[in-house]
């Protein structure tokens, strides 16, 4: 026989099972607590490992992206070292920009502000992924 189609028949069994004494409340009569069958239910999740081993080009793709994450931490640390540059250059640069009536900061805010080197960093950040840059810039 099939080790998934046991694997199938325990987890069905043993949510009938936990179902049941569920219904009948007679826990205090059995030697073992029912949650513990009723945790067991989640291994219904490895039902979805079968989905894989029949599914070939889904695991060549997996495979592909478990490869290139080393290479994508590079490039994370890449980003990190020029957001480290930049942000000690803007709180050097604009650390005391004063917003007046006279002179007023259209985009520059309490969340997007060069004072501290941390808010510099989020500020990098955010005009990075684009959000609200353009005021920002002005």
């Amino acid at each position: 026989k099939d080790r998934w189609n046991q694997l199938d028949l325990a987890i069905v069994l043993l949510s009938v099972m936990g179902i049941t004494l569920e219904e009948i409340e007679i826990s205090a009569a059995l030697p073992i607590n029912p949650t513990i069958i009723r945790i067991m239910r989640v291994l219904r999740i490895a039902r979805v490992l079968k989905l894989l081993k029949m599914a070939t080009g889904m695991r060549a793709l997996l495979d592909t992206v478990v490869q290139a994450l080393p290479q994508v931490g590079n490039l994370g640390l890449l980003f990190m070292l020029l957001f480290f540059i930049y942000a000690a250059l803007g709180v050097e640069l604009f650390g005391e920009l004063v917003c007046n009536e006279d002179y007023p900061c259209e985009g520059m805010s309490r969340h997007a502000t060069f004072e501290n080197f941390g808010m510099a960093f989020l500020t990098l950040f955010q005009v990075s992924t684009g959000d609200n840059w353009n005021g920002i810039m002005r």
